[in-house]
Parts: C-alpha cells; sequence; structure tokens
C-alpha cells in the first residue's frame, strides 16, 4: 500500500514538514510496511519559501536587511539553480512584530526590495515572491524605492516607504527598473483580492494588520489614485486583477511595475513537488491543515490535492486541528475528516501538542481508512 501525505502547515503548531512526519509516524506505527511519500505544501503564505526549497533541493541563504518597523533582521532568501524564492512573512511579515506593534502606517515592504536587490546580485534570473502574512498595505512603495522607483509628493521629495506615504503620492517618476530587464517576476499569491474596493486589500486586509475600521475609507481612496497615477504612466490597468490586492498591494506592484505574473500559490507548491504524479500511484491520499470547514473549497490547499485526487479517483482523508461542516466537506469529496486534538483540550495545549496528537489520531484511524477504501 502506497499513501500520499501531503499537509499544509498547522498555524502556530506545525510547519508542512513537521506534519507530515507526525502523520508519516502514525502510519508507520500501524503498519511499518506501508509506503509513505511525504509532499508537504504551502499555498503563498508562510512556509511556501521552505517547502519549495526542500522540493526543488535548494539551499537557503540569510542576509541583514530592513524588517517591517524598518528595524534591521535577518532575511532568508532560497535558492534553486538560477531561481530565488523570497518570502514576504520572513521580511516583512506579521510574524515578525507583536500584537503592540501592529501598525501599517509605520510598516514598510523595503526589505523585500533589498531581498530583490541581493538575489540579482547573486545571478538569479528568476524570481518567485511568496505573498502571504505580510503586516504591510504600503503598495509595494517601500519594495520601489529601493528598487530606483521615484515615488514622490507635492515637493518632489519621496514619500515615506511605508503606508503612510500612499497619502502623500502626487507623482511617480524613474518607472523602468532597468535592474529587472533579465529577470522573470512571480508573485505567489493565495488570495484573489484587487487592489481596491470593499473586497481590496486595505478593506479585507486591513484591520487585522492594525488599521482601524474608521481609516479604511481614506486609506482605500489613497491606494487608489496612487494606482490611478501608475496604471496613466504606465499604460495599464492592474488594480482590478485577482490578487492586486494580496500582501497590501504588492501583487499590484508586481504586476504595473515589474512586469511579473500572479501564479496561485497551490499550483506554483504542487507543480515542482510532482504531487500530481505522486498521487497517480497512491492508494490513499492524506491532507492536513489547522482548521478544516465550507471556507476549505475557496482556494486552501486541502481542497486542490482534494481536486488532483478525484482526477485519478483517489481518496482523501483529512486531518486538523479543528473540524468544522462536516457535511459540506463530505459532499465535496472528503472520504473521511478527523480533528486530531481531544474536544476537552484547550487550544494553547492542542497547539503545543500538536504532533503528537496527529501521530495518535492518524494511528487511531488507520483501519478506518483502510476498511473504508
Amino acid at each position: 500500500m502506497k499513501i500520499v501525505v501531503a499537509p499544509d502547515s498547522f498555524k502556530e503548531s506545525m510547519s508542512a514538514n513537521v506534519a507530515a512526519l507526525a502523520l508519516q509516524k502514525g502510519i508507520k506505527q500501524y503498519d511499518s510496511s506501508i509506503e509513505t511519500v511525504l509532499k508537504p505544501l504551502a499555498d503563498g503564505g508562510e512556509g511556501t519559501l521552505e517547502t519549495l526549497v526542500n522540493a526543488m533541493q535548494g539551499r537557503i541563504d540569510y542576509y541583514e536587511v530592513h524588517g517591517p518597523l524598518l528595524n534591521m533582521i535577518k532575511a532568508p532568501i532560497g535558492y534553486v539553480d538560477d531561481t530565488a524564492i523570497i518570502e514576504c512573512a520572513k521580511v516583512c511579515g506579521l510574524e515578525l512584530i507583536s500584537e503592540e506593534e501592529k501598525d501599517p502606517y509605520l510598516t514598510s515592504t523595503y526589505g523585500l526590495g533589498e531581498l530583490i536587490k541581493i538575489a540579482i546580485e547573486h545571478d538569479a534570473h528568476k524570481l518567485m515572491i511568496c505573498l502571504g502574512g505580510s503586516a504591510t498595505n504600503d503598495g509595494g512603495i517601500g519594495m520601489l524605492e529601493v528598487l530606483g522607483v521615484s515615488i514622490l509628493d507635492k515637493n518632489k521629495q519621496l514619500v515615506t516607504p511605508t503606508m503612510k506615504g500612499l497619502l502623500e503620492v502626487e507623482t511617480i517618476e524613474n518607472v523602468h527598473i532597468s535592474l529587472l530587464d533579465s529577470v522573470e517576476m512571480i508573485g505567489v499569491c493565495d488570495v484573489t483580492n484587487p487592489l481596491c474596493g470593499l473586497q481590496g486589500a486595505s478593506y479585507i486586509y486591513g484591520p487585522q494588520k492594525g488599521l482601524k475600521q474608521t481609516d479604511l475609507p481614506l486609506i482605500d481612496e489613497s491606494m487608489h489614485k496612487y494606482s490611478q497615477i501608475a496604471d496613466k504612466l504606465l499604460g495599464n490597468d492592474y488594480r482590478h486583477v485577482a490578487g492586486s490586492g494580496a500582501a497590501g498591494g504588492l501583487g499590484y506592484a508586481i504586476l504595473a511595475f515589474m512586469h511579473g505574473s500572479l501564479k496561485p500559490g497551490f499550483d506554483v507548491v504542487s507543480e515542482v513537488s510532482h504531487l500530481p504524479e505522486a498521487i497517480k500511484e497512491a492508494d490513499i491520499v492524506i491532507v492536513g491543515e489547522g482548521k478544516i470547514d465550507k471556507q476549505t473549497q475557496y482556494g486552501k490547499t486541502p481542497y486542490g490535492v482534494l481536486k488532483i485526487a478525484q482526477k485519478y479517483h483517489k481518496p482523501v482523508f483529512a486531518f486538523a486541528g479543528k473540524v468544522e461542516d462536516e457535511d459540506i466537506l463530505h459532499s465535496l469529496g472528503f472520504k473521511n475528516v478527523y480533528a486530531i486534538s481531544p474536544k476537552d483540550m484547550e487550544l494553547s495545549l492542542a497547539l503545543k501538542l500538536g504532533e503528537e496528537n496527529m501521530q495518535k489520531c492518524v494511528f487511531a484511524h488507520m483501519l478506518d481508512m483502510i476498511n473504508d477504501l
């Protein structure tokens, strides 16, 4: 028997890689002769860099650059041949600041621009920017200023390289980024939001980054003005494109200024990890994520795996920290869904015991899964 193990990360508990190993332990505890093929996954958010580098057998190097609050930090770049992989979460991400420090007026994508320059200096000809988990809402202003774009206020001075700068934008100059002339730029994206409007970057993701509800109309209007100036200058209209609102407008900056493309994170990771080929040869497919519910069908990693498995008529079983909407999940095609944490266990303890709970839960349900075939 061959089982493909393809979990996403369990936020605040396990990386995708750790979750895959815990699933494998539970399977092997039940029957050590079962062949397991580990395919830890990501969707463009936190953990995507590590997942891609592992899948493509690359390396990770660290560099001193500016963090989300323009403080100096060590941030990684993954290298695979002439491809560089950069993760927003690791250079301008929410994971780098405390709850009290959340304030998009002060956070910047400046360090991301520095990492891009460093990657190109190291002969990268293809850049994959993983856009999930950012603490910023600056429309990419910080990143663009590092790369030589002049985003100016009414006095022809460079605006502040944060969301505060959006309020000051009057003109944009030096839009051609010669550094990128021979570079392919891909934004690896896990959302489909446009740049502006009620479904845009500011309204949907601003509050979780510390933006007050009362500030949303002004910031959205400023983002719209900035993109209108850029679109008119560049002869584009990217602010309505799906994903342009990713990472506080970084998706837009990649499209408009960097002549890049946006690709769904799951598609990129599944392709480089050869997931479809592995599923084709499997008897069972196991997926996992921190929470699985009706929202899973809207671009989440377990659903992406399910769609591939259905193509090859393979049964999919899901393990999650929390499970809701079981009827809907069954109707989507999941053979069964299991919650790994005991119902009476406090969340803080469940997060700490994620690996142990996963292994126990898989072991306990192996017979069920085999009998369901």
